[in-house]
């Protein structure tokens, strides 16, 4: 049985409160530690990543369960209007599949995008055929 392996790193993005931001990035479990990264200049712009999965924030009182939902929700009351938290993830296991989505986080939406997912669609558009279908992992 082979491992998933993931990397995660976010773009730059603006926050409304840098204090309550830093303690749900350390409230937040994942696989490693989540690394912050502060843009380089006066934006007070910040962005994070980590090599592993992260699982979210704790939840109940034996702290072994985990809300990746909660932490999205919480980055999206802290999210500085008229940006967006992008959330990348790249993995794979063994050579059976690979990963590339995104999640996007705004002040009014939390959607998310499969790389393979618009890879299919864009070959759908290419060879004319809404049928189209392929197998991409095994």
């Amino acid at each position: 049985m082979a491992n998933y392996y993931a990397t995660i790193r976010t773009n730059y993005f603006g926050v409304s409160d840098e204090s309550k931001f830093r303690d749900i990035l350390e409230l937040c479990c994942a696989e490693d530690t989540i690394h912050l990264f502060e843009y380089e200049d006066s934006t007070s712009k910040f962005g994070f990543g980590c090599n592993g999965t992260i699982y979210g924030l704790v939840t109940g009182e034996d702290d072994t369960g985990f809300d990746l939902d909660a932490f999205y929700k919480a980055l999206q009351e802290l999210v500085a209007e008229g940006d967006a938290i992008i959330i990348t993830e790249v993995g794979f296991e063994k050579l059976r599949y690979l990963i590339g989505c995104c999640t996007v986080i705004t002040k009014n939406d939390i959607r998310f995008v499969n790389v393979q997912d618009k890879a299919i669609e864009l070959a759908r558009s290419m060879l004319q055929d809404n049928n189209f279908t392929t197998q991409m992992d095994y």
